[in-house]
C-alpha cells in the first residue's frame, strides 16, 4: 500500500487546479450540484416509500392493466410496489411477466421476496443481495388474509388502485382506496364480518357531485378481529342500503348497490380499507384462494344444506354456532351459499 503526504497531496491538487484553470473547477462544481438536484427531484427513477410509490402515475396504465386481468380471472394480488420494485432494477422485465413470478399459483398470493429472489431470473439483480431485501420493506412471510371481495369478480371492472396519483375533475390527489366500476345497483357484499358503524344516505338521485368530500352515499363497517380494521364503501345507489347502524353483518352479506352519488365520474364502488385509523390497501387483504368459503354439506338427494337446512330463510331462523362457523379467525355466513 503506498501513502501519499501531505505536501505531495497539495502539490497534486495544485497541479489539478493549473491544468483544468478556473472553467474546469467550476464545471466540476456544477455537475455535483447538478446531479444532487436530479436526485432530489427524482430524476433517476421511482420512489417507494411507506406503500406509496412517487411519480406512480406513469405506470398506471401498465399496472391496471395487468391487476384488472389477474383480478378478473381469479389469480390473485400482485402490489404496483412489487412489480416496480423489480421493474426498476431491469426494465426488459415486463409488468405481466413479473406479476405472474410473483404469485403463488397455489396461495394466489404474493410470493416472498425471498422465494423470487432465489429464482435463476432474478436472483443475479442488485435488488435481491441480502441487505437490499432486509431494507425493501417487501413481503417475505406468507400473510393472512382475512376479507374477501365486496363484489363478484365477473361483475366489476378495475379502474383506480391504492395510492394511484390521478387528476378527478381538474384536482390532483392520491386515491386512499381502490375502485371496481359495476353496473348501478350491482349488489355490494360485506368483505368481512364486522358491525355496521356508518349508514350515510344524504341522495334520493343517482348523480355525480364533485364538490362532495364524503363519498356520496356510503356505508362504514368495524370488522370483527384483532386487526382493527374498518371499511368504507362508498358512492352507493340511492335507498339501497340493506342495513342499518348497529348491526351485525356476514362476511359476504348484502350491504347495498353501486351508484355514482359523491364525488364520482360513473357508477363504481370505492372500496377503502382502515386499520387503527390509516387507510392500507385493501387488495392486500383479500383472500383469493377460496379459503374464506368452503362447500357445504349434502344430503340423500344431493340438496345442499346448512345444518340440515336447505333453504336461506330456514337457515337463518336456526342461526347458531353451528352454522356460523370461524375460518381462519373469520366468521363465515354458510347460510348465504344456500338458494332462497
Amino acid at each position: 500500500m503506498i501513502f501519499i503526504g501531505d505536501d505531495l497531496k497539495k502539490k497534486i491538487i495544485k497541479k489539478i487546479i493549473l491544468i483544468l484553470g478556473p472553467t474546469g473547477i467550476l464545471i466540476i462544481v456544477g455537475l455535483f450540484v447538478l446531479v444532487a438536484c436530479l436526485f432530489t427531484f427524482n430524476f433517476f427513477g421511482t420512489t417507494v416509500t411507506d406503500g406509496y410509490i412517487e411519480g406512480n402515475a406513469e405506470y398506471a396504465e401498465r399496472y391496471i392493466s395487468v391487476v384488472r386481468k389477474n383480478v378478473k380471472e381469479g389469480k390473485g394480488y400482485v402490489s404496483l410496489s412489487r412489480i416496480l420494485y423489480f421493474y426498476l432494477a431491469n426494465d426488459k422485465l415486463t409488468f405481466d411477466e413479473i406479476y405472474t413470478d410473483n404469485l403463488d399459483p397455489e396461495l394466489k398470493q404474493e410470493r416472498t421476496i425471498t422465494d423470487v429472489c432465489s429464482r435463476e431470473k432474478y436472483k443475479k439483480l442488485y435488488v435481491c443481495s441480502a441487505k437490499e431485501i432486509a431494507n425493501s420493506g417487501q413481503i417475505d412471510t406468507i400473510q393472512n388474509k382475512p376479507l374477501v371481495l365486496p363484489i363478484d369478480s365477473s361483475k366489476f371492472t378495475i379502474t383506480s388502485y391504492f395510492k394511484e396519483e390521478r387528476v378527478i375533475y381538474g384536482k390532483a390527489n392520491v386515491h386512499s382506496a381502490w375502485d371496481f366500476a359495476a353496473g348501478a345497483q350491482t349488489e355490494v357484499k360485506s368483505a368481512c364480518a364486522g358491525k355496521v358503524v356508518t349508514v350515510s344516505f344524504p341522495y334520493s338521485s343517482n348523480t355525480p357531485n364533485p364538490n362532495d368530500g364524503a363519498g356520496g352515499n356510503h356505508i362504514k363497517v368495524q370488522c370483527e378481529g384483532e386487526d382493527d380494521l374498518s371499511i368504507l364503501y362508498a358512492h352507493l345507489f340511492p335507498n339501497s342500503s340493506k342495513v342499518k347502524v348497529g348491526d351485525i353483518v356476514t362476511q359476504g352479506q348484502i350491504l347495498a348497490g353501486v351508484g355514482t352519488t359523491g364525488n364520482s365520474t360513473g357508477n363504481h364502488l370505492h372500496f377503502q380499507v382502515s386499520r387503527d385509523g390509516n387507510v392500507v390497501d385493501a387488495m392486500s387483504l383479500v383472500d383469493f384462494s377460496g379459503g374464506k368459503s368452503y362447500s357445504s354439506p349434502t344430503i340423500n338427494n344431493n340438496i345442499p344444506n346448512v345444518g340440515g337446512y336447505t333453504n336461506r330463510a330456514d337457515c337463518y331462523a336456526h342461526w347458531n354456532d353451528t352454522i356460523r362457523r370461524p375460518v381462519n379467525g373469520v366468521i363465515v355466513d354458510e347460510c348465504a351459499s344456500l338458494p332462497y
